[in-house]
């Protein structure tokens, strides 16, 4: 589990990584856990829609 501001960073590092077009395996989470649930929520975010 994750503090509101560690949820929040998760977030954006999600985002930041798909603008800078890293694979959505780099999310340095554990599985099954709040942080990773928000990397990739903001790295779906933030990713281009596929076509």
């Amino acid at each position: 589990m994750g503090s509101r501001a560690d949820l929040t960073r998760a977030l954006l590092a999600g985002r930041t990584a798909a603008r800078a077009e890293q694979p959505m395996t780099t999310c340095p989470h554990p599985p099954r856990t709040l942080l990773r649930t928000a990397w990739l929520r903001g790295y779906g975010q933030a990713a281009e829609p596929a076509e």
